[in-house]
């Protein structure tokens, strides 16, 4: 039967998990107070969390949300870094930090119920944000249409250029 203090840690975690898409885990181990005080800073500039739970207590969390896949990466000292906003800003967060400072390393996680690794979650890193993508995929529909809408502009244009110049033509002959 776990303490009172336990259960609210367990359900204040729990609570904190409800909606978040990404969840990752990293090993801060060998990182100074420093470090792990600019690594929750960063965090919490991108609406990031980084929270250090026990390992038995994050994976009873995990199971009440459904997520199983990281049990075999609960061992040793393991930081939870996750956000209600982005599933892709804590994969970039840890991965920038660490080619900073070496640390945390990044055991893996879980993006909308599919696992990651470390090397799958340094290729994550890379992607654009959610909205970057959302206005690159926009462009591209737009893109053409843009260049239809244009020609038939100039198309609409034509007569009255060759207007124009006709006038201009006339005149300097008269």
């Amino acid at each position: 039967m776990p303490t009172p203090q336990k259960a609210k840690i367990l359900q204040e975690t729990s609570a904190r998990l409800e909606g978040v898409r990404g969840v990752f885990l990293a090993d801060f181990t060998g990182m100074d107070v420093e470090s792990l005080s600019l690594l929750r800073a960063k965090c919490r500039e991108q609406k990031v969390q980084f929270r250090v739970v026990k390992n038995t207590l994050l994976k009873r969390a995990f199971h009440e949300r459904g997520i199983t896949a990281l049990d075999p990466y609960l061992e040793g000292p393991t930081g939870v870094v996750f956000s209600q906003v982005s599933e892709v800003s804590p994969a970039k967060i840890l991965t920038d930090f660490a080619k900073d400072k070496e640390k945390p390393r990044i055991k893996a996680a879980v993006v909308d119920g599919r696992l990651y690794e470390s090397k799958e979650i340094a290729v994550l890193a890379t992607l654009p944000s959610y909205e970057v993508m959302l206005s690159q995929l926009l462009g591209t529909i737009i893109a053409p249409m843009t260049t239809f809408l244009s020609a038939i502009d100039a198309t609409l244009r034509l007569p009255s250029i060759m207007a124009d110049v006709l006038e201009r033509e006339k005149s300097k002959a008269s």
